[in-house]
């Protein structure tokens, strides 16, 4: 556990000494097989959604596309580039429930063919959480436990909608340095 705290403060005080917001490759990082490019924590992904993102309605198996706004490079490559169209599968949902518990998706993004025989597996889920509802804390403060009947957030997203999403975690992109520089331009 500690050694993960070390490793953690470290690879921030990294990130913020030298502005590492690209994707890099693993050497000895948790959830990342040593020598796959990845993307870092902290990386922003951002999308626009061609379909709406709703725990009220979404089911586990639904596919969800969206379009990047941002390439996704290594080492200054582009790896994907911005207004590919990507999709997902959502791997879990629900919506929100009483005692204050948020709406989530969580998605599994979809392979991406670079070329005929290279392939980006995302490994890593993404988690959309609905948040809280403060209404509800206000409403305990003054009846006390009421708040517990109230439900929390949903997560609802529009088609069209801009998404950055910030990695929580490193993000294995699924191709290690050797094959993806032979094939990128």
């Amino acid at each position: 556990m500690l050694k993960k705290i070390l490793l953690s403060t470290f690879l921030t005080i990294s990130l913020i000494l030298f502005n590492f917001s690209e994707p890099t490759y693993a050497e000895n990082i948790d959830n990342v097989q040593p020598g796959n490019a990845y993307l870092t924590e902290d990386s922003i992904l951002s999308f626009k959604l061609l379909d709406k993102l709703d725990s009220n309605t979404a089911k586990k198996f639904d596919t969800i596309r969206f379009v990047l706004v941002k390439d996704i490079t290594v080492k200054n490559k582009i790896v994907i580039p911005k207004d590919t169209v990507l999709s997902a599968v959502i791997t879990k949902t629900h919506s929100s429930r009483i005692l204050g518990q948020s709406g989530i998706i969580r998605l599994k993004i979809n392979d991406y063919k670079i070329n005929d025989t290279h392939t980006l597996h995302f490994k890593d889920d993404l988690k959309f959480k609905g948040g809280h509802n403060y209404a509800n804390a206000a409403a305990s403060i003054i009846i006390p436990f009421s708040g517990l009947l109230f439900k929390g957030k949903e997560v609802q997203y529009p088609p069209g909608t801009v998404i950055e999403y910030k990695l929580n975690d490193n993000l294995d992109l699924g191709i290690n340095e050797a094959q993806l520089l032979s094939i990128l331009p």
